[in-house]
């Protein structure tokens, strides 16, 4: 069991964008996640908005979100980019459950992850 999922009163919530699989949701959710999917064609600037109004972790392949300066992770649950090439489905899930079984909620908060193959990078707010 990963240390998510132990702290059920923390439990985070995702915020899928429009260019994550979504089937990454469905895995999420099998694994008690809430999960919620960002409507297609939404900016940037709204999806980051949505994920704050929700409160959630987003999860984006967009590289834009891996800019510090532009969208502040310290104003969010946390920001998640994928860097997996080919992000293919496995992989995603490959390294997610890495991030997700080694980080807690509140280490996660506040902060911006870059997710490749390999490994990860933290960036604070």
């Amino acid at each position: 069991m990963s240390p998510l999922t132990k702290e059920k009163s923390s439990k985070p919530k995702f915020l899928l964008d429009e260019n994550v699989d979504v089937r990454l949701g469905s895995y999420l959710k099998k694994q008690g996640f809430s999960v919620s999917i960002c409507p297609k064609g939404l900016k940037n600037g709204a999806v980051f908005s949505l994920a704050q109004r929700k409160s959630c972790i987003l999860l984006t392949n967009d590289k834009d979100f891996a800019n510090p300066d532009l969208f502040k992770p310290s104003k969010q649950s946390a920001i998640i980019v994928f860097r997996i090439h080919p992000p293919k489905l496995n992989n995603l899930i490959k390294g997610l459950s890495r991030l997700l079984s080694s980080f807690t909620p509140n280490q996660l908060a506040g902060k911006l992850v870059v997710l490749g193959e390999e490994g990860l990078e933290i960036i604070k707010g």
